[in-house]
């Protein structure tokens, strides 16, 4: 009888320790996928053509660039002061 009870004991011990090893490689297995780093796509930001001529290899490429940028500069100055002026005139 005190057989009985012994093996009866040892498997419930046992079985128990089953249990709570799987329940502990789950929980590291969810910390582990969890932990991960997700991987994301670069983003590749194309440059733009006047970010392209102001860097451009060829220093002929790159007058013409300064020669239209500053050509464009004074139009829109230009440009801002008729806008002043007109809206004091009308004031």
């Amino acid at each position: 009888m005190s057989e009985e009870i012994e093996n009866i004991n040892n498997a419930h011990n046992q079985s128990v320790s089953k249990n709570q090893d799987a329940t502990l490689t789950s929980k590291n297995n969810l910390t582990t996928t969890e932990s991960e780093p997700v991987l994301k796509a670069k983003v590749v930001k194309k440059e733009s053509f006047t970010e392209r001529m102001k860097t451009h290899r060829f220093f002929l490429v790159r007058g013409i660039y300064y020669i239209f940028y500053s050509i464009w500069a004074i139009v829109m100055a230009i440009g801002m002061f008729i806008a002043w002026l007109i809206a004091m005139l009308f004031i």
